[in-house]
């Protein structure tokens, strides 16, 4: 078939009207889910759109299916296998479904910075492989289903298959079956989980297979299909279950390079670009925190690519309270939850942020108390801190945020 009458008789280029625009509509709400200037984690989001694109793929190849099953082609005397007639009416849907995942990263790469890295290319190739694995398995639907429902079940079919085992509680690794947990990564400490690929890229392999082996085959021989479908979801089952709901892991401490200066604040490659920046307001933090009687932590991390002087004041702040809350706090009453708000917005305030960029993450009142405190003399507010911290570790102690109560220990 030429390749003039074959683009015009497809499905493809037609479903390409309506998936393209759509995908460049939806790309808009991705953008503020990236890690700004990580490659890793533009190329994962982008996978959300695989929900998408892959059931996009499966209506058009039920569709091809249909159409070969209405013409009797594989009923007549055979000049090609019936592999080879499937590919010449399904490659343009695959392709489709290869650009498509394409555009969705293209559409992004400008929120990323310097060249991508292997992850990025192998999570490539595992949603192209779950595009073949839902054209091929639509190709089977349009042979075995009633021509006007072919397309329909195929299209419903995927996108409960793509959307559904996100929405599930348990098993909580189902998700990664499918390809399109990606998205769940990727912070700057974090790379994805290598089992992730594996899982989803033997799933997608299995039903491609089990596809390839129902057309070529008849008879008693098709059960070999279920087989291989059975046999990868068992594979791609074991490979998941440690990941639970987590599509990364945590990324390679030796890339983190903590010699940057006196701030204590250790950068990932991607930050080195603003290395001088976030040192000069790293440095002038922890001396203000200091200054004010708090320890910050001796290694500090930052979590954006091209951070403003707020987020690292923010995170130097942050640091000097332990992580770790009481186990209280998961089991019922954590008297020391009241402190949170107001000691977090102490901590930024002394630490050198702004009023303003508190606005949006802290409750009102919370600011306001803490701009309170600061109004104390420094022995006040050194006072009224270790009182209210001591309770974010502990669940024996209610925190005292009254201002008032430490202005007459206030000088020393």
């Amino acid at each position: 078939m030429y390749l003039r009458t074959l683009l015009r008789t497809s499905t493809a280029p037609r479903a390409a009207f309506v998936l393209v625009p759509w995908l460049l509509a939806y790309s808009g709400n991705i953008s503020n889910w990236i890690t700004t200037g990580y490659w890793a984690s533009v190329t994962a989001q982008s996978s959300f759109l695989l929900g998408f694109i892959a059931p996009a793929c499966a209506a058009c190849a039920a569709w091809e299916g249909a159409r070969i099953k209405r013409s009797a082609m594989l009923g007549g005397a055979p000049s090609r296998s019936r592999l080879a007639i499937a590919f010449s009416v399904l490659w343009p849907v695959m392709l489709l479904g290869v650009l498509s995942v394409v555009l969705g990263v293209a559409v992004s790469a400008s929120q990323a910075s310097g060249l991508p890295r292997w992850s990025s290319f192998v999570m490539l190739t595992v949603e192209a492989c779950v595009v073949v694995a839902h054209t091929t398995a639509g190709y089977v639907a349009g042979l075995t289903l009633p021509r006007l429902l072919a397309a329909p079940a195929a299209l419903v079919a995927s996108f409960v298959w793509m959307a559904y085992p996100a929405a599930m509680n348990n098993p909580p690794w189902l998700r990664q079956l499918n390809g399109h947990n990606f998205n769940e990564c990727c912070a700057l400490d974090q790379v994805p989980d290598v089992r992730g690929f594996a899982a989803a890229a033997v799933v997608a392999v299995g039903v491609a297979s089990a596809c390839a082996l129902w057309i070529n085959l008849h008879g008693v021989l098709r059960l070999l299909a279920p087989v291989s479908v059975g046999l990868a979801l068992v594979v791609g089952c074991v490979v998941a279950t440690p990941m639970g709901y987590q599509a990364a892991r945590p990324r390679d401490l030796a890339e983190l390079d903590c010699r940057t200066g006196p701030s204590g604040i250790c950068l990932w490659p991607e930050q080195h670009g603003a290395a001088k920046e976030i040192e000069e307001w790293g440095l002038q933090a922890r001396r203000s925190l200091e200054a004010a009687g708090v320890r910050p932590a001796r290694k500090v991390k930052v979590m954006t690519v091209a951070p403003r002087p707020g987020d690292v004041v923010t995170v130097m702040a942050f640091s000097a309270v332990p992580q770790d809350i009481p186990s209280c706090a998961r089991t019922g009453q954590w008297p020391g939850s009241q402190a949170t708000g107001p000691v977090m917005a102490w901590l930024a305030l002394t630490a050198g942020a702004q009023p303003q960029d508190l606005e949006g993450h802290y409750i009102e009142g919370d600011v306001h108390l803490a701009r309170k405190v600061r109004r104390l003399p420094l022995a006040g507010q050194q006072r009224w801190f270790h009182r209210n911290v001591a309770t974010l570790t502990g669940c024996d102690k209610a925190p005292d945020l009254a201002p008032e109560h430490f202005v007459a220990g206030a000088a020393l």
